[in-house]
């Protein structure tokens, strides 16, 4: 059995490293070759550029060590579905679960791996990326890039949106190039009045100190001022916390599950926004749901994989494609969920739950055909 071992662990093994690494340069391709490109053509010394790179690479990995493995699983088990070699292991009274013993060995060390790997390098390289992008983006004053906004309700309505076009400084509790529109009440959601301030300081007590700026109105008032606490005619104001804003823009990747989660509980202490609070939730426990995912993509991949006539490596990665874009689509969806209708950890859950259950399913049928 040891012979049958190493020949399933041979054919998984190439194909894991080549979809690891071909999901991996997608997906930086996407998202960052280029913000890359930019720096480097702005002048960005080039071997911080490279170190740029490699730092996003390991929260990239994280997230296609599953894509690999599924893939992994779908040529491996179909090129020895299409050479016959299950046909004959099963004739030879092999069943499918131990032939899939070392898929089931090897995807659960690789679901280790990658949770080892999120708590260790993926929170390290995170950050220290951020770091190097922050002073990449302090010398090319390309201050708009750290931008975030924010809607503000009353009522169950839409009442203002906040712009914070220069980012914000959390050791200071300021915020910077900050505007905001507040809207008219109604069916109608025209602005009232917009506010703009160079910099917001936190007072205390729910307030914030606008500082250089202006206030505008519809009916064509403008008002300047250095200082401004509160307008009474437009009521503009920014009503969160600097606790709610950073619950707000916590990045998951820069901290390991503890670390998360005793932030989480520091935000519910604080009174932050309870659909941020369970939305960091669902991310702390996709930081294990996720890597888990190799395994339940590794037992959904093997029996698919197995068909009873020939095909071509093509099916094995147009079927890996469409299985990876209804698991993400399905977690994203999940995490808008757990905001509110599902508990967190279900919410979480639920993509692989599905998986395991589907898999679980083809082996039966596999193993009763």
């Amino acid at each position: 059995m040891r012979l049958l071992d190493r020949l399933v662990v041979r054919e998984l093994i190439p194909p894991l490293l080549f979809g690891v690494a071909l999901f991996t340069a997608l997906i930086f391709a996407g998202g960052y070759v280029f913000m890359i490109t930019e720096y480097a053509v702005k002048g960005v010394p080039l071997a911080l550029v490279i170190e740029l790179a490699l730092l996003y690479l390991p929260q990239i990995a994280v997230k296609t060590l599953p894509m690999g493995m599924l893939l992994a699983t779908l040529l491996g088990f179909g090129r020895l579905s299409s050479d016959w070699e299950i046909t004959a292991l099963r004739a030879a009274g092999v069943s499918l679960r131990r032939i899939m013993m070392p898929v089931f060995v090897l995807s659960l060390l690789v679901s280790l791996f990658a949770i080892g790997f999120n708590e260790s390098l993926v929170p390290w390289a995170t950050e220290r990326a951020n770091a190097i992008r922050a002073e990449i983006l302090k010398k090319l004053e390309l201050t708009e890039q750290q931008a975030f906004g924010f809607a503000q309700f009353n009522g169950g309505r839409l009442d203002s949106y906040v712009i914070v076009a220069g980012g914000h400084d959390s050791q200071t509790q300021t915020l910077y190039q900050v505007t905001i529109l507040k809207y008219r009440t109604g069916a109608v959601r025209a602005p009232e009045a917009v506010a703009y301030a160079q910099r917001a300081e936190w007072a205390g007590e729910n307030e914030w100190v606008l500082y250089d700026g202006w206030i505008r109105t519809m009916e064509g008032q403008t008002l300047s001022f250095r200082v401004f606490r509160a307008e009474p005619r437009a009521q503009v104001r920014i009503e969160r916390t600097p606790v709610q804003i950073e619950a707000l823009l916590t990045q998951v990747d820069e901290r390991s599950f503890h670390q998360l989660r005793e932030q989480i509980a520091f935000y519910a202490r604080e009174g932050a926004d309870p659909q941020v609070i369970r939305q960091l939730t669902v991310e702390l426990y996709n930081k294990i749901n996720v890597p888990l995912a190799s395994l339940i993509f590794a037992l959904l991949g093997a029996p698919l994989g197995i068909r009873a006539q020939r095909s071509s490596p093509a099916t094995g990665f147009a079927l890996s494609v469409a299985i990876i874009f209804l698991y993400w689509v399905l977690a994203r969806y999940l995490i808008i969920l757990g905001r509110s209708a599902l508990p967190p950890p279900v919410a979480s859950s639920i993509p692989n739950l599905i998986g395991l259950s589907f898999a679980l399913w083809l082996i039966f049928r596999r193993e009763h055909a």
